[in-house]
């Protein structure tokens, strides 16, 4: 890992559960193979969360796929490690990289209803896994599994194990999303987009159940969104990504106060506000396709702060400040405040 990588790393001294570093992953399309993610790295500590933040293909969900061995078969991973507990987990094959990866490591979905079997009941959904790999009689099972449904604060849940996924409403989907992952007790929690399709009110219980078995159980989680505005009091370190790579790492305070790259600017420019005036800033143009990236930073066709070398050669993710790297060629001078020919407040 990079001095500029490292520098984003959590305090305290010890090791991180998870060390994903220069990760790249790639698929094949009619059109040519084409790169998802180019260059990833990032850390994840205990008792931290991570926002990944970033829009719709930006890379996001692959690269949390690449780690849980879920890809499908038209992508491959090109370079990379993703080390959990010293243990590099792209290096596994697929049997051994679920025996171990699925005890240590769990994924949230973000559409519950299509994760979940609709011809099962949440109850033998929660206590297959347990009874598979605990070992657990089925009356020891289902003791668990109403444990894990009351965990994630599902009301009256001895009778709503019994119930199927459909009984329940979206909010308590994702609840019943987040008990399965939590039944190995992983290190680290992986969660996707939690807050897809739900309302704002469930969107805050979500992301406040997680906050709170995170801190009591000291799991390193992931949170994978396109919205900053829903991290903002939940995140400790924030990677925005945007083309497959990382543009930006810091911890979440100071990103929010003083962003040190363009995009992620214009994503916080795009939180609605609580007073609900005026129209939102949206950020002109579309991401670039994978397959046809433009010359230089990635950024710069949607960027109002363009520059000649911003078109001719990509930045590298570099140490603007302690703490902090970013994508930018202008970062510097971003956090300074200094004129930089268009770089506004």
């Amino acid at each position: 890992m990079s001095s500029a990588q490292a520098a984003v790393a959590s305090p305290g001294g010890t090791g991180p559960l998870l060390e994903v570093t220069d990760l790249a992953v790639e698929f094949r399309t009619p059109a040519g193979t084409v790169r998802a993610v180019d260059g990833l790295s990032y850390r994840v500590e205990a008792g931290r969360t991570l926002a990944i933040v970033g829009e719709s293909g930006s890379g996001k969900s692959v690269s949390s796929l690449a780690v849980m061995g879920l890809l499908p078969d038209t992508a491959r991973i090109t370079r990379g490690t993703a080390r959990l507990a010293g243990t590099d987990l792209l290096t596994l094959s697929r049997k051994e990289h679920r025996a171990y990866c699925g005890d240590r490591v769990a994924m949230v979905f973000q559409d519950a209803l299509a994760a979940l079997n609709p011809v099962h009941t949440v109850g033998y959904q929660l206590t297959e896994a347990l009874r598979a790999r605990q070992g657990l009689s089925r009356a020891d099972a289902r003791t668990r599994a109403v444990e894990l449904l009351d965990l994630v604060k599902v009301p009256n849940a001895k009778a709503r194990v019994k119930e199927y996924p459909h009984q329940f409403s979206g909010g308590m989907r994702q609840r019943v999303m987040i008990a399965s992952a939590l039944a190995m007790d992983p290190d680290v929690l992986i969660a996707d987009e939690p807050t897809t399709a739900l309302d704002v009110t469930v969107q805050a219980q979500v992301l406040r159940l997680l906050a709170e078995i995170q801190a009591e159980r000291r799991m390193g989680l992931v949170l994978i969104t396109h919205d900053l505005g829903v991290v903002a009091g939940v995140a400790d370190d924030v990677t925005v990504m945007y083309a497959g790579r990382a543009v930006e790492q810091a911890p979440v305070e100071p990103l929010y106060r003083a962003p040190a790259h363009p995009y992620t600017r214009a994503l916080l420019r795009s939180i609605p506000s609580a007073s609900g005036t005026g129209r939102l800033p949206v950020i002109p143009g579309r991401p670039p396709s994978p397959a046809a990236m433009p010359a230089g930073c990635p950024f710069h066709p949607r960027c109002d702060a363009a520059q000649d070398v911003c078109r001719t050669d990509a930045p590298p993710l570099a140490h603007p400040a302690e703490g902090r790297t970013s994508a930018c060629h202008f970062a510097a001078d971003i956090l300074t405040g200094a004129d930089t020919g268009g770089h506004d407040e």
